[in-house]
């Protein structure tokens, strides 16, 4: 298992479209897309790309067929999943929370500006 390499969700890689798949689900989805991307079978693409997307493919199979290396690495794509979620929110909060001191703000410029004048 290549740990830290979450750049390529490895369900996505193997065209499963759940985390909640069994061993045989994940070897036919590696056949079937192993047929498509063997360097000695592909003639889509060049012999580089499909060595490239052949091996990611192992990578995802080795990973999600063994069980505690699947374990894991669910877990890792959780944390990932997660710590997005996070910020997304996060960044919503404090872009609310400037907002409403800048209102805040101009409505107490206002204030003091019309008291200067009456």
């Amino acid at each position: 298992m290549q740990s830290g390499k979450l750049a390529n969700n490895f369900y996505e890689v193997l065209s499963l479209h759940s985390t909640n798949v069994g061993f045989e689900e994940i070897k036919k989805a590696y056949r079937c897309k192993a047929l498509q991307y063997h360097p000695d079978i592909c003639h889509d693409l060049n012999k580089e790309e499909s060595t490239r997307r052949f091996i990611e493919l192992r990578n995802a199979y080795e990973t999600l067929y063994d069980p505690i290396s699947r374990q894991i690495y669910d877990y890792e794509l959780s944390l990932k999943k997660s710590k997005e979620n996070r910020k997304m929110v996060f960044n919503k909060d404090v872009w609310e929370r400037q907002l409403e001191g800048l209102k805040r703000r101009s409505c107490n410029r206002m204030k003091k500006k019309k008291s200067v004048f009456t």
